[in-house]
């Protein structure tokens, strides 16, 4: 039984990645009504997988299920950003500081590897982008939670599903590959409370730089985004735009 359960999971999991990539190519229109039957059939699927890998969706704020119709297509909207930012927050400096005490020499080597490619890819295309996502996986990983990981790795995804929130800003990919650094620098000398600073420092400003990028209110939405993370505001500062 617990094998059957694991492959339904393993099912809903990969037609919930199908859709999530279709949603980001725009083959899945936001605005648009889809049946499970019909998402069934693009995915050739059931309809319990299909449901399942919805319900995964909505709790991302993705889609919105309406009772015996299907499901919309939505993405992020501004707030949904400022919770979604919010969440790495919450979870990923403790847990960069938890992988401090149990990284390995290999871990060590896969963040530096990743740190390069990034480095050699200053104008932050595909490649950047790819080994940011690593990056931030190898160290969730290291800290042995798998859960934590995953989820994270869902929370990255959805906000890059709006090519918005992608794109770089000023010096923000300088700063970015200077932040990555500090974390990984850190990790390598086993100092958790550096790391679990620096990783903070890092997902307070990007997640600033998402929200200000929403097009939607972001000076309302970045004053909400700081107060909610405790950031002074500085008279007269605009966000972003």
């Amino acid at each position: 039984m617990s094998s059957l359960q694991s492959s339904a999971d393993i099912k809903s999991e990969q037609i919930a990645a199908e859709i999530r990539d279709a949603i980001r190519l725009g083959t899945l229109r936001r605005g648009t009504l889809y049946s499970a039957r019909e998402l069934g059939e693009r995915f050739g699927a059931s309809r319990t997988p299909v449901r399942e890998a919805l319900l995964k969706l909505a709790d991302l704020g993705l889609v919105r299920i309406e009772r015996n119709r299907g499901a919309r297509v939505l993405g992020p909207d501004g707030r949904g950003v400022v919770e979604l930012c919010s969440l790495r927050v919450l979870l990923e400096p403790p847990a960069c500081r938890s992988a401090a005490a149990v990284m390995t020499t290999r871990d060590d080597e896969e963040l530096a590897a990743q740190l390069a490619i990034m480095a050699a890819h200053p104008d932050a295309g595909p490649e950047y982008f790819a080994a940011d996502e690593k990056l931030h996986d190898v160290i969730l990983r290291a800290g042995g939670n798998r859960r934590l990981a995953k989820f994270v790795g869902e929370l990255r995804q959805t906000l890059a599903l709006d090519g918005r929130l992608s794109v770089p800003r000023y010096q923000s990919v300088e700063t970015a590959l200077r932040e990555h650094t500090d974390i990984v620098e850190a990790l390598r000398r086993r100092d958790g409370v550096a790391a679990e600073s620096a990783m903070r420092k890092h997902v307070v400003r990007s997640g600033e730089l998402l929200v200000s990028n929403t097009g939607e209110d972001s000076w309302g939405l970045v004053a909400e985004w700081r107060r909610w993370v405790g950031i002074a505001e500085t008279t007269g500062e605009r966000p972003l735009s």
